[in-house]
């Protein structure tokens, strides 16, 4: 895994802030691992891993997502069992 400081330290920088976040780029350029190396400072920063919410829609766990309306009520259920959300 290739370690992106540049982008993670974006990512950190803006964790707080109250705008959409959106990471594009071609596919295999890392967004995903970038992603989880996020995921990774926030449980290394007390945000415990029940309080993430993590889809990987290449898995079959998410085949059941078709549309925003699935993702929102997937999204909204998890909601529930979290105390505390962050990003």
């Amino acid at each position: 895994m290739i370690v992106r400081e540049n982008y993670l330290k974006k990512m950190i920088d803006a964790k707080d802030k109250p705008f959409i976040k959106v990471i594009t780029g071609v596919k295999t350029c890392g967004k995903s691992t970038l992603l989880l190396m996020f995921k990774d400072y926030l449980i290394n920063n007390n945000i415990a891993e029940d309080n993430i919410i993590h889809m990987n829609f290449e898995s079959a766990l998410f085949d059941n997502i078709k549309n925003y309306k699935d993702l929102y009520n997937y999204v909204k259920e998890k909601i529930k069992k979290i105390k505390f959300i962050c990003c």
